[in-house]
């Protein structure tokens, strides 16, 4: 175990303070411009002409980081920047730019959209978007059920889940089945990677709403809302791409799919008891027997290039909240735990079934829903071959 009380003193004083006013200015931030945005963020320029514009951040301090070295384990940040602009010009033909500030200080297209949509059951989207894949990846960040990703949620992109493509989705049967297919430039496009012969990612997804259909947009998902539905919805997701994993001497064809399921139940009339989730997900990860190349292989980091590191093997993830009805200050508390495991393919990454796990426990502070939450997270982290790694986490995230 690592000790607690030594971390609150010296450097993490300092972290501590830092972080403070990180959350402050957020806070402040998200309170002042959330109310200027309803009146502002939308500019009109006639009948079915507009555009908009809007901000994510989500900043953390978190007490000692799995993955980082010794000099940096316990850091206060700022740990994401999104601007969101959508535009339309026709009642059938609209655009979506969103950028994302990198760790480095760049910044990099998030999505790069372009929407044709004339009918509700059938859409064109082109451009980086999101690819059909489970519902954690389809939340992305801003929309997860609590603060981190989930480490089992492996499907590759080009960043954060997208990939430069073309895709068809829609909604059916009153909006409780969703659909969506599409083809992607890919995986391992990089010299002495494996795909040389440039094939696509092939990519799809289908989800079934049994009681009232999601509230979130076109394909996207989440994890909560909030008590705004009652939800239970199955997902099945799949990909495919030839050659699509190892290096230009030895690779394989790259196939996954999973199953995920939400339910989420208001509880007594007007959820007068509380909000009850509950959300699991099932993964298989194949890589025709051969080991992927690293990951950003002759990229400037593992965040680039849709290049290297996934791996084969199954996992799941299983989580569960509660949103608990009364009101503590301006906002409610929704405790909430969740485990993931990630077991290897036998003898291909280690003898017998090496495997990484996580277990989280924390609350949310929701005050906004999605748009203004904070969030304290325990988090006991142990990839394959080594100790356990304990943290804690204090995060906040706002979007307008």
């Amino acid at each position: 175990m690592i000790p607690v009380s030594p971390r609150f003193s010296g450097k993490l004083t300092t972290h501590l303070s830092r972080y403070s006013r990180i959350l402050s200015t957020c806070f402040i931030l998200g309170t002042i411009t959330s109310e200027y945005a309803r009146a502002a963020v939308t500019v009109n320029f006639g009948k079915d002409q507009f555009f908009t514009i809007g901000v994510g951040v989500k900043a953390q301090y978190l007490s000692k980081d799995p993955a980082a070295t010794p000099s940096n384990s316990s850091a206060a940040s700022a740990s994401n920047l999104r601007i969101y602009m959508g535009a339309q010009f026709h009642k059938y033909v609209k655009t979506t730019l969103n950028l994302e500030r990198l760790r480095d200080g760049n910044w990099n297209v998030l999505d790069g959209i372009l929407q044709i949509e004339p009918w509700k059951a059938f859409n064109v989207w082109g451009g980086r978007m999101l690819t059909p894949s489970d519902r954690s990846n389809l939340d992305g960040p801003y929309f997860l059920s609590t603060y981190a990703f989930p480490i089992v949620a492996q499907y590759p992109g080009a960043w954060s889940g997208r990939d430069d493509g073309l895709a068809v989705w829609g909604r059916l049967l009153k909006d409780h089945f969703r659909y969506v297919a599409g083809v992607y430039r890919g995986h391992n496009w990089q010299r002495g990677a494996s795909n040389t012969g440039e094939h696509p990612l092939f990519a799809g997804r289908l989800e079934y709403n049994f009681l009232d259909p999601e509230p979130s947009p076109a394909y996207y998902t989440a994890s909560t809302y909030y008590g705004k539905a009652d939800i239970l919805a199955i997902g099945l997701a799949g990909q495919y791409e030839t050659d699509g994993v190892g290096t230009a001497q030895q690779k394989g064809d790259y196939k996954a799919w999973n199953i995920d399921g939400l339910f989420e139940k208001r509880i007594g009339p007007g959820a007068r008891y509380g909000v009850y989730t509950l959300e699991g997900a099932y993964y298989q990860y194949y890589t025709d027997g051969v080991k992927d190349i690293a990951a950003g292989y002759h990229q400037r980091s593992a965040d680039y290039g849709n290049v290297g590191g996934i791996n084969n093997g199954t996992a799941f993830l299983a989580s569960t909240a509660y949103l608990i009805p009364y009101t503590l200050g301006w906002g409610r508390l929704q405790p909430l735990v969740r485990y993931q495991q990630f077991r290897y393919k036998k003898d291909l990454y280690g003898p017998g079934h090496p495997k990484t796990t996580q277990f989280d426990a924390g609350a949310n502070y929701v005050l906004d829903g999605h748009n203004l939450r904070f969030t304290f997270d325990y988090v006991r982290y142990k990839p394959t071959g080594t100790k356990a790694a304990n943290a804690f986490l204090l995060g906040m995230q706002f979007q307008y």
